[in-house]
């Protein structure tokens, strides 16, 4: 989800979709799939068996919809908000368990969604999740890098006054995000 706002928490964030086509999956049926406004566009150009769109941003929800226990399903999702009528900057990386916050301007956040569903504690300098939060981290920078973001390392996806080599620094934020280091 993009520019939907500041406030970095499941309330704003992990809205319910409803989807009904009586004609092509049963109703009545559930899934914890992470899933992104961003695939209701690829859903609708599925549906109507048109071109692929050029944008590598979403996916088609009819597979999830037909089987919605699938495994191969993405695990992680990328939001972010480009300031609107703040300068302030935000990506948000999330898993089905955790919740990574880069605040551009101020201290990040993490939050571990299983044993703090209501994001009370911001676990970012605990010791005790310090591998997780270096792996959310490492994530969010290759979605960051996967769809082109200016905080993302330089891409084939990035324009390219973007490709020059200089780290992306598209609001002229006071530091960079730490880029953490995937789990084995």
């Amino acid at each position: 989800m993009w520019i939907k706002g500041w406030v970095p928490y499941e309330e704003t964030y992990r809205i319910p979709l409803v989807l009904r086509w009586p004609a092509r999956f049963a109703g009545g049926r559930t899934t914890d799939g992470l899933v992104s406004s961003h695939d209701l566009a690829h859903t609708y150009v599925d549906v109507g068996s048109a071109q692929a769109l050029p944008y590598a941003d979403g996916r088609s929800l009819l597979p999830l919809c037909t089987d919605p226990g699938r495994r191969d399903w993405r695990d992680q999702l990328l939001c972010a908000y480009y300031g609107g009528e703040f300068l302030y900057t935000q990506r948000i990386a999330i898993t089905r368990r955790f919740k990574y916050v880069f605040n551009g301007f101020d201290f990040d956040e993490f939050y571990d969604l299983e044993k703090d569903p209501e994001e009370m504690q911001n676990a970012v300098d605990d010791p005790l999740y310090r591998a997780d939060v270096d792996d959310m981290r490492a994530r969010l920078y290759e979605m960051m890098t996967q769809f082109g973001d200016p905080y993302g390392d330089p891409s084939p996806n990035m324009s390219p006054v973007q490709r020059d080599g200089n780290p992306p620094n598209r609001y002229c934020s006071p530091r960079y995000l730490p880029r953490g280091k995937r789990r084995a």
